[in-house]
Protein backbone atom coordinates (compact mmCIF):
# COMPACT_ATOMS: atom_id res chain seq x y z
CA UNK A 1 0.00 0.00 0.00
CA UNK A 2 1.52 3.33 -1.04
CA UNK A 3 0.76 6.64 0.56
CA UNK A 4 0.09 9.50 -1.85
CA UNK A 5 2.12 12.45 -0.53
CA UNK A 6 1.48 16.05 -1.58
CA UNK A 7 5.06 17.13 -0.80
CA UNK A 8 5.54 20.81 0.04
CA UNK A 9 1.95 21.57 -0.85
CA UNK A 10 0.64 20.18 2.44
CA UNK A 11 2.78 22.61 4.44
CA UNK A 12 1.57 25.72 2.62
CA UNK A 13 -1.46 27.44 4.08
CA UNK A 14 -4.52 27.63 1.88
CA UNK A 15 -4.67 31.43 2.00
CA UNK A 16 -1.62 33.67 2.18
CA UNK A 17 -1.74 37.42 2.41
CA UNK A 18 0.20 39.26 -0.33
CA UNK A 19 2.23 41.09 2.32
CA UNK A 20 3.27 37.79 3.84
CA UNK A 21 4.31 36.40 0.43
CA UNK A 22 6.36 39.55 -0.26
CA UNK A 23 8.03 39.30 3.15
CA UNK A 24 8.96 35.65 2.53
CA UNK A 25 10.39 36.52 -0.90
CA UNK A 26 12.44 39.38 0.59
CA UNK A 27 13.83 37.13 3.31
CA UNK A 28 14.73 34.52 0.68
CA UNK A 29 16.42 37.17 -1.47
CA UNK A 30 18.40 38.61 1.45
CA UNK A 31 19.65 35.14 2.36
CA UNK A 32 21.55 34.81 -0.95
CA UNK A 33 23.10 38.31 -0.96
CA UNK A 34 26.89 38.56 -1.08
CA UNK A 35 29.19 41.24 0.24
CA UNK A 36 30.87 43.50 -2.28
CA UNK A 37 34.36 42.25 -3.15
CA UNK A 38 37.24 44.60 -2.43
CA UNK A 39 39.70 44.94 -5.31
CA UNK A 40 43.19 46.32 -4.92
CA UNK A 41 45.09 48.38 -7.50
CA UNK A 42 46.94 45.36 -8.90
CA UNK A 43 43.69 43.50 -9.63
CA UNK A 44 42.15 46.57 -11.28
CA UNK A 45 45.22 47.05 -13.46
CA UNK A 46 45.13 43.36 -14.44
CA UNK A 47 41.44 43.67 -15.41
CA UNK A 48 42.19 46.75 -17.51
CA UNK A 49 44.99 44.93 -19.34
CA UNK A 50 42.74 41.96 -20.07
CA UNK A 51 39.96 44.25 -21.32
CA UNK A 52 42.31 46.16 -23.63
CA UNK A 53 43.80 42.91 -24.97
CA UNK A 54 40.34 41.46 -25.63
CA UNK A 55 39.26 44.67 -27.34
CA UNK A 56 42.40 44.74 -29.54
CA UNK A 57 42.08 41.13 -30.70
CA UNK A 58 38.23 41.03 -30.81
CA UNK A 59 38.07 38.21 -28.29
CA UNK A 60 34.96 37.05 -26.51
CA UNK A 61 35.00 37.95 -22.81
CA UNK A 62 32.98 36.82 -19.82
CA UNK A 63 32.36 39.36 -17.05
CA UNK A 64 31.09 38.63 -13.56
CA UNK A 65 29.61 41.85 -12.22
CA UNK A 66 28.55 42.47 -8.62
CA UNK A 67 25.30 44.42 -8.50
CA UNK A 68 23.12 45.00 -5.43
CA UNK A 69 24.48 41.96 -3.59
CA UNK A 70 24.31 39.49 -6.47
CA UNK A 71 26.76 38.34 -9.14
CA UNK A 72 25.63 38.61 -12.76
CA UNK A 73 27.53 37.08 -15.66
CA UNK A 74 27.77 38.77 -19.05
CA UNK A 75 29.41 37.32 -22.15
CA UNK A 76 30.22 39.18 -25.34
CA UNK A 77 32.72 41.24 -27.27
CA UNK A 78 34.05 44.66 -26.33
CA UNK A 79 33.62 47.34 -28.99
CA UNK A 80 34.81 50.39 -27.07
CA UNK A 81 35.31 51.85 -23.62
CA UNK A 82 33.59 55.06 -22.57
CA UNK A 83 35.90 56.87 -20.12
CA UNK A 84 33.35 59.53 -19.21
CA UNK A 85 30.58 57.20 -18.00
CA UNK A 86 32.90 54.24 -17.24
CA UNK A 87 30.91 51.91 -19.48
CA UNK A 88 32.05 48.96 -21.54
CA UNK A 89 30.20 48.81 -24.85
Amino acid sequence: MSIKDRGKLKWQPALMLPEYVKLLNDVNKDYYRQVKPILDEYQLEEFENKIHTAMEFSSTVKFTVWEDGFDWEYTGMIHRLDPITNLII
